[in-house]
């Protein structure tokens, strides 16, 4: 070996095994440490520019992951005081024969899930740190039941597409799909919460990624009488133009463009961040195949009021409803949609959608749709019979309700009228809406109602149920040999 290839040799062992310069051993590199919160998690991303190795180590107040190979950039602070719900400060430190130490001080003890994202598309290779909020999740979900329980009104859930990790689509002067879907989600959910008998819901109210599971959970949840997706449309050629109105396939796209579109939008699950490919859903497929064919029939018709009102707010890039599988709207018991209201690709289309008015023209659009398709649950004179003194009997009218008024009959069969109690049930495999209202001490008409079922066979694996508490306790039935 000449003197030369003997001095790399030394060179090389000394870099690698006597401890040399950390910046040598450094493969990887720390590109940036990012966070939000959501209302359910806090999450710490940490962006690295190799597949890093890294062990985590948990306490009760703190979470340390230790990144081998690792070098950290000089222009990262050590330290970021956050004081976040779950996460108070972030230090970062240089560890021994190259590597760099992130330590998250937490205010309690809190579930933590930590785990890697490979490189897709423009987006580096990441380590996701989520700290769970349980309390604020179990609050949010109790909120969610409670209106389902106890609303006199139609429900309405707006979905702002996007959000947090996945921005969706990215104008040419740096407009982001997530920021303008949600300014004109606001705007409709507002809109119809002005309006007498209508309450409107978002999945996501600030910038941050919610999982297509939850989404779905959340309009459940609410029990939704209508689902609607909002987007903003992206395509190579500049020239793209125009809104355009989805529902679900359950089988091939309409079209090669909707096709395209869905296979996008189903991978925000993959750019957003969720842990393990989180699934879409739970049910029974041969059970959604049952009843899906009708809710997609309602969505069909929501969606041709909806191209109407959009055609009158911005031209039509389809003049009818185009269909695709997309994930977002795999509700086989809610209408669904999907609106894309503009191409943020296009340059006059990207400046629209940064417009306040614009998205005011879209929001008000959707919200007449709405109105029109979900009319308001009437308001029912309820009276009561009392006798004049000459004992002839008359009407008195007591108040105004909304929905059905009830006989003095259908009260004596309800068994919810006087105590008002309900409980949960999760469908199971088998279950039949009249062997649960059996089971349970009740009618598949409380049932009907109590849930908003549209048709009695709307039943899948897991769905929840609102049951009634009878006001005496269900005895099963013995049969006595003679």
């Amino acid at each position: 070996m000449s003197r030369a290839g003997k001095f790399f040799v030394i060179l090389v062992i000394w870099i690698f095994g006597s401890g040399g310069p950390s910046s040598a051993l450094a493969l990887n590199e720390i590109l940036n440490i990012r966070h939000w919160v959501a209302p359910d998690h806090t999450r710490v991303v940490i962006d690295t520019t190799e597949d890093a190795s890294f062990t985590v180590e948990k306490g009760e107040r703190q979470i340390t992951v230790d990144l081998d190979a690792t070098s950290l950039p000089p222009n990262l602070p050590r330290l970021t005081v956050l004081n976040k719900p779950g996460v108070e400060g972030i230090v970062l430190s240089a560890r021994p024969r190259s590597g760099v130490r992130v330590e998250l001080s937490l205010p309690g003890p809190l579930q933590t899930n930590v785990f890697k994202l490979k490189k897709f598309q423009d987006k580096p290779y990441r380590i996701v740190i989520d700290i769970s909020l349980p309390d604020a999740a179990k609050q949010e979900s109790d909120a969610r039941e409670r209106i389902k329980v106890t609303r006199k009104s139609r429900v309405v859930v707006i979905d702002p597409g996007h959000g947090g990790e996945a921005p969706g689509a990215v104008g040419k002067k740096g407009t982001l799909e997530k920021n303008v879907v949600l300014a004109i989600a606001i705007k409709l959910r507002d809109l119809l919460n002005q309006r007498e008998g209508y309450r409107a819901f978002l999945t996501r109210d600030g910038d941050y990624y919610v999982s297509f599971k939850k989404r779905l959970m959340i309009v459940r949840e609410y029990g939704a009488d209508l689902f609607v997706s909002i987007h903003a449309d992206a395509a190579r050629n500049r020239v793209a133009s125009g809104s355009s109105v989805y529902c679900l396939s359950t089988g091939a796209a309409s079209s090669e463009a909707a096709k395209i579109l869905a296979n996008n939008e189903n991978l925000a699950d993959v750019v957003g961040g969720v842990a393990n490919g989180e699934g879409n859903d739970a049910s029974d497929p041969i059970i959604l195949d049952m009843f899906q064919t009708h809710t997609i029939n309602q969505s069909r018709t929501f969606g041709t009021l909806l191209l109407r009102e959009l055609g009158a707010a911005n031209h039509l890039k389809f003049a009818t409803i185009q269909e695709a599988p997309f994930r977002v709207l795999k509700l086989p018991e809610v209408p669904s949609i999907l609106i894309e209201t503009a191409y943020i690709s296009n340059a006059k289309e990207e400046k629209l959608l940064r417009s306040d008015r614009f998205q005011t023209r879209i929001a008000e659009g959707v919200a007449r749709s709405v109105v029109e398709f979900l009319p308001a649950l009437p308001a029912t004179r309820v009276s009561v019979s009392v006798r004049e003194e000459d004992g002839k009997p008359r009407d008195t009218s007591v108040g105004v309700v909304k929905g059905k008024a009830k006989s003095v009959a259908d009260r004596k069969r309800d068994p919810i009228s006087k105590s008002g109690a309900t409980t949960a049930y999760r469908v199971k495999k088998g279950d039949t809406l009249a062997a649960i209202a059996t089971m349970h001490g009740t009618t598949t008409r409380v049932l009907i109602d109590l849930n908003r079922l549209k048709r009695p066979d709307t039943l899948y694996v897991g769905r929840k149920l609102i049951l009634p508490v009878p006001e005496r306790p269900v005895q099963s039935k013995k049969v006595v040999a003679r």
